[in-house]
């Protein structure tokens, strides 16, 4: 079917419209039929204030609620003056007599329809969704309120744009009493109502305040079937005068009320969408300058609006106001609901120290469990944590809030940490889990750097060391002696280890010179105590490499140097006190032991024995042991896998992650020359190419 569309020079034109009967066929046939007639790249236009005056025309012509249709009587409107917008968007007053014409010189039915829409539409091509509906619904108003609006006072055509759309109107045929009056205002009044969502779609998108991603309800939202039922539903109120079927018109008012309730679940959607970036960004705000430690708790965890802020005191067993934390400072548990029973007796004693102690008393605990998907198993198991606790908790069966800014600000990754707040809600440490589990109460108050000083000269290491074996507090503290301390996961070399050691204490030139020895196997421990040695020197590391430059902190790098002997076939260091003289694998060290007959009588001639054995290691011994990868390995980690550098000062090259273990062969590689043994010092080292 061919017909001729636009007027003037445009009649010349033909366009093939497909005749489809828009009440049988699916949305988006409709839409592939009209989307080649709109511009995409339309100029915007601010239509509020003509949408405003014609829909004052419009509804002014019926009694609100549809009772009845009375155009004889004029009716108290409201006259708005100065309504012409300040875009001066003003659409001629022949386009709308045409699109008019349109809308009443032709028989509507649902064979034309159609192809009557896809005309008004050829003329309104190079407007936006919203424009097409108001500039067609002026139109309708032209013949639906025209004679009625004339009647009225001069009052009303001292508005300009009034004036505009009506000057050149004549007396037209009243509509008979007798029509289906009532279903005419029905329509009427939907269509207002669509073409009300259609301005409110555009506006938002116009406002490019939100894109795609964040309110993606909003681009999908399809602006083309609204505006096409609204010009249709126009088209058959416009032809009251022409005794349209009762039926078609009732067929359009249901049609029109499944669109309407189409665009209010679209309208809440994007409320929604647009409400959840407004509360993020609130949270985000909070986050980063909180008020006081109640609203930073707020934005964690509970609704923005919500007036119930509550948590639960595991002392008195009772709910409490969250405003018993005002002005607190706050260690912030945050953890899921598994495997996080050595993290709350780790709290324990923190929690003890900090009632007990009348300096403290301002520090409170505050458990915030976070869990995506509440269910009866995980509220039981939330009831058997909490009764583990003598802390506040947060009891709030959904998924927190402040999850994104939880995730982004504190970095959590689903394991347990510990954020320390003070009174004002500023962070002061974004992770002390490692440092408490390491330094207990001697952190406090867990602020970033509190475990500096308790780091340096090696502390980390000696307060571990004494813990699996309490001689050496004697040993290192009050008697300052030489102590080797080894281990390794070849039980043969540290007991070989060992033996040349005893030899060592034993010789007569150590008695000579007032030197004293003492040695300790770690990997003769019982297994839980050295597991848990390896575990807090691991929780050493982790607290210091999430907060301070791996490349500058020494202290960063001594911790990752032990660590990485952890599962070498030996190792062992050497001290004079509590004062680190060497730290080695060991073949280097083994040799040093070995050799003790060819250096012992250094220890007179050069006054010492630490002077003696770094004489021997650093002259006959390094030159001659090939270098050796570091595997770093990070058991149970409680945050983000952290990026590592070798701590070796001659590479400081980024170390290979493999799965969560670390490499590093400082430039090198290994050719496959290892004897069945697989012993270290078999491999031939050779540079990489850089």
């Amino acid at each position: 079917m061919t017909r001729k569309s636009g007027s003037g020079a445009n009649n010349a034109s033909v366009k093939e419209v497909i005749n489809i009967n828009p009440f049988s066929v699916a949305d988006d046939v409709i839409s592939k039929n009209i989307i080649g007639i709109h511009d995409s790249q339309a100029t915007r236009h601010d239509v509020s204030h003509l949408h405003h005056v014609v829909t004052n025309i419009v509804r002014s012509s019926t009694l609100t609620g549809g009772d009845s249709l009375d155009l004889k009587r004029a009716k108290s409107i409201e006259l708005v003056e100065d309504t012409i917008p300040n875009s001066g968007f003003m659409p001629s007053y022949n386009k709308l007599k045409e699109i008019a014409c349109q809308m009443t010189c032709h028989p509507f039915n649902t064979k034309n329809a159609h192809e009557s829409i896809v005309g008004i539409l050829e003329k309104l091509k190079t407007y936006t969704w919203d424009a097409k509906a108001v500039i067609a619904l002026t139109a309708f108003a032209l013949d639906f309120g025209e004679t009625w609006r004339l009647s009225l006072t001069k009052a009303s055509k001292e508005n300009a744009l009034e004036l505009h759309v009506f000057r050149f109107g004549e007396e037209e045929k009243q509509p008979s009493q007798q029509q289906s009056v009532d279903l005419i205002t029905t329509l009427v009044d939907r269509t207002i109502q669509l073409i009300d969502g259609i301005i409110w779609l555009e506006k938002l998108i116009a406002d490019k305040s939100y894109g795609s991603k964040e309110v993606p309800t909003l681009f999908k939202a399809p602006r083309d079937l609204y505006s096409y039922w609204a010009i249709l539903a126009l088209l058959a109120s416009a032809t009251q005068m022409t005794g349209l079927d009762w039926n078609i018109r009732s067929e359009v008012v249901g049609r029109l009320k499944i669109v309407l309730t189409q665009l209010k679940a679209d309208q809440d959607k994007i409320s929604g969408e647009i409400e959840k970036i407004r509360d993020l960004t609130w949270r985000r705000n909070v986050f980063g300058a909180p008020s006081g430690i109640v609203q930073l708790i707020k934005a964690l965890v509970f609704p923005r609006d919500s007036n119930q802020l509550e948590i639960w005191d595991n002392t008195s067993q009772d709910w409490v106001d969250l405003g018993v934390l005002e002005a607190k400072n706050l260690l912030l548990f945050i953890s899921g609901l598994d495997n996080i029973e050595d993290e709350i007796w780790a709290l324990k004693p923190i929690y003890e120290s900090l009632t007990k102690d009348k300096d403290k008393q301002d520090y409170k605990i505050l458990w915030v469990p976070i869990v995506e998907k509440w269910d009866k198993g995980e509220k039981e198991k939330f009831e058997y944590l909490k009764s583990l606790m003598p802390w506040y908790v947060v009891q709030y069966f959904s998924l927190v809030k402040g999850f994104i800014p939880l995730q982004e600000e504190w970095s959590y990754e689903g394991k347990p940490i510990v954020v320390v707040a003070d009174g004002r809600g500023e962070v002061l440490n974004k992770n002390a889990l490692h440092m408490i589990f390491v330094w207990g109460i001697k952190a406090f108050p867990f602020r970033e750097g509190d475990d500096e000083q308790l780091s340096h000269h090696w502390n980390w290491f000696w307060i571990e060391a004494k813990k699996v074996n309490p001689d050496i507090e004697q040993w290192v503290v009050r008697e300052n002696k030489y102590v080797f301390f080894y281990g390794g996961t070849d039980i043969t070399w540290t007991q070989r280890f060992g033996s040349y050691l005893d030899n060592i204490k034993r010789d007569s030139i150590l008695k000579q010179t007032d030197t004293y020895i003492e040695h300790f196997n770690l990997s003769r421990t019982d297994p839980n105590s050295e597991s848990k040695f390896w575990a807090n020197i691991t929780n050493s590391f982790l607290s210091k490499i999430q907060k301070h430059n791996f490349k500058t902190d020494s202290v960063l790098k001594e911790i990752q140097t032990f660590l990485s002997m952890k599962n070498e076939k030996g190792w062992a260091l050497l001290s004079k006190g509590e004062n680190l003289l060497r730290l080695d694998y060991n073949e280097a060290m083994m040799s040093v032991v070995e050799g003790f007959e060819i250096w012992r009588n250094k220890i007179v001639e050069l006054q010492g024995f630490e002077n003696a054995f770094e004489y021997y290691y650093s002259n006959k011994v390094s030159p001659n042991v090939p270098l050796h990868c570091l595997h770093l390995q990070l058991n149970n980690i409680r945050s983000r896998v952290p990026m590592v550098y070798c701590p070796d000062q001659s590479c400081g090259a980024k170390m290979e992650v493999e799965s969560v273990n670390y490499k590093c062969c400082h430039g090198m590689h290994y050719d496959d020359h290892v004897n069945e043994d697989g012993d270290a010092h078999t491999p031939v080292m050779k540079r990489l190419k850089s």
